[in-house]
């Protein structure tokens, strides 16, 4: 017995002696990197029991930024099917179909599909055509009924919107929502556009000019785009050979629907009728044509992780909320995550509000305790292994493919975020005694110049954690 209570005092004083050390080390970091101005939050805890090594500010909220995508992820592991793939797929009624010609509509389902190409979506039309199909006598009908309500989540910064990165998620999501152009200079302060990528059906205004000297701090870049998809530029861009522009498209529904049409006119097939929106007739009374499936629920949700993907997430918490409450709204799928996540990993969701899937918006709240809470809960659960392998590896791949080399390499996996004044990093730590922890480390409050400061310092903690846990 007294044995038994002499290797429990020796246990307690070196965990008690490792938190000491930790601390020192992490205030000596904070002072190093000039961090000390900064809201900083920090948990870390064993998997295998859940015991709280260290922590700093745990109960705090904090803007998550990306990591964000770590409900978003564990959401869709739980409520989706091992099986699940978005489909797009085409149908008619065959009571209305002979010799070549469709005498009523053609039906085009849409699951909102993050993966979709146009070169994908040309193919689908193509095998329509090698069915069979030469005339159509009725209407297209799109069925994109999976997502609803407004595109932009709450929060979302308006700096932000015009931009691929935040790109609007559709039922009929088609490269990305994005285009490519660039700003040329013509003559003199003249720019002129140049269209590089997925341009088609959409109208572009450009006043743009070259800045000056005499500009300088007056003439500002203006990005606007319309619901009509008209791209309005106006402003003074930066006196180079060239500017180029990754932009997001503020209709994606409408920008689908017109390449629709123009690939009905390229395959061949004479359409009489119009392209609408609408539901899709019971299936049972329905041939299908053809039909294009995604990557599968692994292979895409390692994909969001890994580039931070947020058009990605942005779908899957739609999807979310459609399979969970019948609507695949911001609102329905962001509560529909909170509550899997609640009802399933037993973690108090008080500490977590999520007004979207990606972690773009500033409204978006969570405490590093909830963090590592739900970290070791599905650790030790059957989606477990699937979102460790899912998360990006240290010194391998995804945003942490430059980050913690070395003796450190293929031990941290982990979820970066990253937005204007944020920096956060949550995930799993394998250390130097084989002991797997799950941390959370949420900085806030930045200035632009002490970003790359703030990654410094998340890695240095990580490297005191591997030490010293």
């Amino acid at each position: 017995m007294k044995k038994f209570i002499l290797l429990g005092y020796a246990l307690i004083s070196t965990i008690t002696f490792a938190h000491a050390s930790v601390r020192s080390e992490i205030q000596s970091l904070v002072k190093m990197y000039r961090l000390s101005d900064v809201s900083i939050g920090i948990a870390v805890e064993r998997v295998n029991s859940g015991q709280l090594l260290y922590q700093y500010a745990k109960d705090r909220p904090f803007t998550p930024a990306s990591n964000n995508k770590v409900f978003t992820a564990v959401a869709a592991l739980t409520a989706l099917p091992k099986n699940f793939q978005f489909t797009t797929s085409v149908f008619y009624q065959k009571s209305q179909y002979k010799n070549g010609t469709l005498n009523g509509n053609l039906y085009i389902e849409f699951t909102g599909d993050p993966s979709l190409t146009g070169a994908a979506l040309y193919n689908l039309i193509s095998q329509t055509k090698q069915h069979g199909i030469k005339r159509i006598n009725g209407d297209v009908v799109l069925i994109a009924n999976h997502f609803s309500g407004d595109y932009v989540p709450n929060g979302w910064s308006k700096n932000d919107t015009p931009y691929c990165f935040a790109a609007p998620a559709s039922s009929l999501n088609m490269n990305k929502n994005c285009f490519v152009i660039k700003l040329i200079n013509t003559s003199g302060t003249n720019t002129k556009v140049k269209e590089l990528s997925n341009t088609s059906n959409i109208t572009i205004n450009n006043t743009t000019r070259l800045a000056t000297a005499q500009d300088r701090g007056k003439c500002k870049f203006d990005i606007d785009m319309t619901r009509n998809n008209v791209l309005n530029l106006s402003g003074c861009i930066p006196a180079k050979a060239e500017t180029y522009l990754n932009l997001a498209i503020a209709n994606p529904a409408l920008k689908t629907k017109q390449t629709i049409d123009d690939f009905i006119s390229q395959v061949g097939i004479k359409h009489r009728g119009n392209t609408l929106f609408g539901n899709l007739p019971s299936k049972s009374s329905l041939i299908e044509v053809a039909s294009i499936s995604s990557d599968s629920i692994d292979a895409l949700l390692t994909h969001m992780l890994l580039k931070s993907d947020n058009l990605y997430a942005e779908s899957f918490m739609r999807t979310i909320g459609y399979t969970q409450a019948g609507q695949g709204s911001n609102d329905a799928g962001t509560k529909a995550i909170e509550s899997l996540i609640r009802k399933t990993y037993k973690v108090d969701t008080g500490e977590l509000h999520m007004e979207d899937g990606s972690g773009l918006s500033k409204l978006d709240s969570v405490t590093p305790q909830f963090m590592v809470s739900l970290l070791t809960n599905v650790y030790n659960s059957s989606i477990g292994k699937r979102l460790y392998n899912a998360l990006p590896s240290s010194g391998e791949d995804g945003t942490l493919a430059y980050r913690m080399g070395g003796k450190l390499q293929g031990r941290v996996h982990a979820k970066t975020g990253t937005l204007a004044g944020v920096s956060t990093l949550s995930g799993y730590l394998l250390t130097k005694r084989n002991h797997l922890l799950s941390f959370s480390i949420m900085i806030n409050d930045l200035t632009r110049s002490q970003r790359i400061k703030a990654r410094m310092l998340e890695d240095g903690i990580i490297k005191v954690f591997y030490e010293n846990l």
